[in-house]
């Protein structure tokens, strides 16, 4: 018997019974049974929450939004946690931003560092901000999330704290974001684009030597003959900006990083022979 009353399949049974035949508080007193004996899922939350925004009890069911966030834990409560959060901000916008703050905070601090849910959080906590908030609160949100997300997902949190960062204070406040992102470890590739789009930058602002030094450090992450389109947009800035004398450094540089490129395949090579 005692097996049946923890049995969550039964309980979630007995729960769509009150919800069609029972009143509303005998089903929400089932609801808190379920709770209270701790059979309760993530999605029986939902429910009871969903009944209750039914019934217009938003604040109640804002309660139940938290004794779920208090029981589950990641990945179990996403959904609880994303439910929570959109339909808070749904109801009150930027009226009781304090408290949405505090939520996102939660949640944020809840997600693991480096899971793929992580960037789903940061980045709708930044929205928020920027929606309701401060843009300054905005910027420091997308930086937490340049760490936070999961490795694969850096480059793309990267390309949209530079391009919120340029929309709001202009070019010259993105500097130091791109020089985190190039120096935070990304794939040479995402790295060498990062740095295209940075020289680009310096180059519109007419800081040509900026834009040279940024690309001979991208240099090192462009093979020349798979790279081309890199070597090209290079060769066709010195063309326009550079002289004789930076149009040679290129080609030398060039050469030497083709050289590495071809020495490091060699040893890969040889290495695989050697097994």
């Amino acid at each position: 018997a005692h097996r049946l009353y923890k049995s969550a399949k039964l309980w979630s049974l007995y729960l769509d019974l009150e919800e069609s035949l029972g009143t509303l508080e005998t089903t929400r007193a089932a609801y808190d049974a379920a709770i209270e004996l701790k059979v309760a899922t993530p999605q029986m939350l939902l429910n009871y929450a969903a009944l209750l925004e039914e019934r217009r009890y938003f604040e109640e069911a804002f309660r139940v939004y938290e004794r779920g966030v208090a029981i589950f834990s990641f990945p179990h409560v996403r959904d609880i946690w994303l439910a929570y959060l959109s339909k808070f901000t749904a109801r009150y916008g930027g009226k009781k931003l304090e408290r949405a703050r505090d939520l996102y905070e939660q949640a944020c601090a809840a997600v693991p560092v480096g899971s793929d849910d992580a960037k789903t959080f940061f980045l709708r906590y930044a929205a928020l901000e920027e929606e309701h908030g401060l843009l300054r609160h905005a910027m420091s949100v997308y930086d937490r999330a340049t760490r936070a997300v999961a490795p694969g997902d850096r480059y793309a949190v990267y390309l949209q704290y530079l391009q919120r960062a340029e929309e709001a204070y202009g070019a010259t406040h993105t500097r130091p974001i791109f020089e985190a992102a190039i120096e935070a470890g990304l794939p040479g590739p995402q790295t060498a684009q990062l740095c295209l789009k940075y020289a680009a930058m310096e180059r519109a602002l007419g800081e040509v030597d900026r834009a040279r030094a940024i690309l001979v450090h991208a240099s090192q992450f462009c093979d020349p003959r798979v790279s081309n389109k890199f070597w090209e947009q290079w060769r066709e800035f010195e063309l326009a900006h550079g002289n004789p004398e930076t149009f040679k450094d290129m080609m030398r540089i060039r050469h030497s990083v083709e050289a590495q490129f071809s020495q490091a395949t060699f040893v890969a090579g040889g290495d695989a022979g050697g097994g």
